[in-house]
């Protein structure tokens, strides 16, 4: 089974030393998808104007396969853009 490595960018950045075993890309993709909504639920103190949060998924031979990002824009604040987004 392949080994996937989930590394965060929360304005400084942790890689995953020890990695996940799962069955494809695909199911690497909906846990970083997963991973990203549970730890801005754990941490909701980062969900700030101008937050940047980013989950990067690699494989086992260290390419970047796919990043879920998060950028918090909220309407109304003096350095507001576009509405929040949400890319995977």
């Amino acid at each position: 089974m392949p080994r996937y490595f989930f590394d965060i960018d929360n304005h400084k950045h942790v890689n995953d030393d020890d990695g996940t075993d799962l069955a494809d890309d695909e199911v690497a993709r909906v846990q970083a998808v997963i991973f990203a909504g549970d730890y801005l639920s754990d941490h909701p103190a980062i969900a700030r104007h101008g937050a940047h949060f980013r989950v990067a998924v690699r494989n086992d031979q260290g390419h970047v396969l796919l990043a879920v990002a998060v950028t918090i824009d909220e309407p109304g604040s003096p350095h507001a853009g576009a509405s929040g987004s949400l890319h995977a």
